[in-house]
């Protein structure tokens, strides 16, 4: 199991507006740079989870991996998408309240092998772990983005 961590303070924000930012599930494609197509698949806005396609580029001989998981959420501190196969990867967003801001703190686990069996021994672990880290850092920028957008179009809205 390989698991990355990373940390990210969104200024003038509330958890609120970071989730609404996480949660929107038209902007969800464009959190993760890999993500060429998200789909969802059952959306239960009441039970608080959603089944949801990802298309992601994993280039060589990979290609693109169609992964299949389930998405649920506790408002507003709390989303996680867990996905069994191809190989199992689970990523969770924590949204924690801190003065003046948001602090998000972001994890992703995934257990090759698997996919890969006894030739998982041969991953070069600490590649996997900077492209993972990668890809989280990529996905903490687009919410802040996102997030510093909605609440301008909140206030203009307000205004």
């Amino acid at each position: 199991m390989i698991t990355v961590s990373r940390r990210s303070y969104i200024e003038a924000t509330s958890p609120e507006e970071v989730f609404a930012a996480l949660a929107d599930p038209t902007q969800i494609g464009t959190l993760m740079p890999r993500f060429e197509k998200v789909e969802l698949l059952n959306y239960n806005e009441e039970a608080r989870t959603a089944r949801m396609v990802t298309h992601m580029a994993m280039g060589g001989i990979f290609g693109t991996i169609r992964c299949e998981g389930d998405l649920t959420w506790v408002e507003p501190s709390e989303i996680v998408f867990k996905v069994e196969t191809p190989v199992p990867v689970e990523t969770r967003w924590i949204l924690t309240s801190e003065t003046g801001g948001t602090d998000l703190f972001a994890t992703m686990s995934l257990d090759l092998a698997p996919m890969l069996g006894p030739m998982v021994a041969f991953v070069p672990k600490q590649l996997v772990s900077d492209i993972l880290a990668g890809e989280l850092e990529s996905a903490l920028k687009t919410v802040s983005e996102n997030s510093s957008r909605q609440r301008l179009q909140s206030r203009a809205i307000a205004a």
